[in-house]
């Protein structure tokens, strides 16, 4: 929500044929989840570091895919198989994904009639995941 009133998406969640797109969009952009635990599947080195098959890892995403190069457009979007990474992939894809994205798309969808905007936020640092100390929003009209 506070990235499309950032951003000015409100028009983007507002359009049923871009809402979805917009919500893979946001969701390429974010991590829902940045500690992901796994088991690794086979010997391997990661940042140098050796992994062995069994070994519980915890994967730390500090942004999702292409966040610090694409801004989020459903203009425009990321391919599929690009922008639903953060939910995983193959036998490890997320079961909650699908009722993620459209509880994502409902929320925009309600809120892209108020067009919230951002009066306030404060990040809390202190979080184990993203999430602000203090957001405060506004209406900014009401389109009918």
């Amino acid at each position: 929500m506070a990235w499309g009133a950032d951003a000015g998406l409100w028009d983007q969640a507002a359009d049923e044929r871009l809402l979805l797109p917009l919500v893979d969009e946001l969701l390429r952009v974010t991590a829902p989840s940045p500690l992901l635990p796994r088991v690794a599947a086979a010997d391997g080195v990661v940042a140098g570091c050796p992994v062995r098959s069994g070994d519980r890892v915890v994967l730390v995403a500090r942004h999702a895919v292409d966040a610090h190069t694409k801004d989020p457009d459903a203009r425009r979007p990321a391919a599929p198989d690009v922008a639903r990474l953060v939910f995983g992939a193959g036998p490890h894809t997320c079961p909650g994904a699908r009722l993620a994205r459209l509880q994502l798309a409902d929320v925009l969808s309600a809120l892209s009639v108020h067009r919230p905007v951002v009066t306030r936020a404060v990040v809390d640092r202190g979080a184990a995941l993203p999430s602000w100390r203090k957001l405060v929003v506004r209406s900014s009209e009401v389109v009918r």
